[in-house]
């Protein structure tokens, strides 16, 4: 096979080849790699409004700072604050129920990562942001080899729901104002141009809202300008993994019967 008879086959000119008798069976598929899988959940008001109903009377006045184990700067308002969540009490644990749930189905759902494991949340925090806060690009620990984050949107003031569903960013819109980055490479205006896909989406925070994602995924929170709250909580989950995905993987973690 000649490299011309190659071309024509790839770009269509088989039945030209045909009539000289040289048929080549050539197949080109273009594929998308995903970098990593996320899980989207939307929970409704009244189970959220119980949320921030506990965090008001219990977490605040508990005044519990989780600052030291953190690196956003929220520090631009009397009110702006990371409080640490237990998962220990009876919110805490009807709680830490349901996003154990919500993570261990991303695990082992065949659309997700199909794994044989299970996601233990091992800790929790609350973040009250105020106008000109914001959360540097980072990742999140855990206590096992692999692991997981969540992030779930409580309070989201007007500036930011008002913002557009498809931002711009570019020409200085302010678009992204109060959104999450998630971020796994750089991108630059010219970047479609040179065959670079988005490596950066931004999440608008809606209340309610929670999203799953692999702890090692840089993400961050842009500062918004406006009045208002904009209160998130966060959770880091162990991943526990059967003595089968164990001697698939041939992975060091801690292993626990489920």
């Amino acid at each position: 096979m000649s490299l011309k008879d190659l071309s024509d086959s790839l770009g269509g000119k088989q039945e030209e080849s045909k009539k000289d008798n040289k048929s080549f069976d050539t197949h080109a598929q273009i594929k998308t790699i995903p970098s990593y899988k996320l899980m989207a959940v939307q929970f409704p008001d009244a189970f959220i409004d119980d949320i921030n109903n506990h965090i008001d009377k219990v977490i605040i006045p508990s005044n519990v700072s989780h600052e030291g184990q953190l690196v956003g700067q929220i520090n631009q308002d009397k009110k702006s604050a990371q409080w640490t969540f237990p998962l220990d009490d009876k919110m805490g644990k009807d709680f830490k129920l349901v996003i154990d749930r919500c993570a261990s189905s991303l695990l082992k759902d065949k659309s997700g990562y199909n794994r044989d494991s299970i996601a233990e949340a091992f800790e929790a925090w609350t973040v009250h942001s105020y106008a000109g806060d914001y959360n540097p690009l980072h990742a999140h620990g855990c206590q096992t080899p692999s692991g997981m984050s969540m992030i779930l949107y409580l309070k989201v003031p007007k500036c930011i729901e008002e913002k557009p569903s498809f931002p711009q960013l570019h020409n200085a819109t302010g678009d992204i104002d109060g959104h999450t980055g998630l971020i796994t490479s750089t991108n630059t205006i010219h970047d479609v141009y040179r065959l670079k896909l988005d490596a950066q989406e931004y999440i608008k925070p809606k209340k309610g809202f929670m999203i799953i994602f692999p702890n090692w995924l840089q993400h961050c929170v842009m500062p918004f300008f406006g009045d208002g709250e904009r209160r998130t909580m966060s959770a880091n989950f162990n991943i526990r993994d059967s003595k089968e995905t164990v001697a698939q993987f041939k992975s060091p973690t801690l292993s626990k019967e489920h």
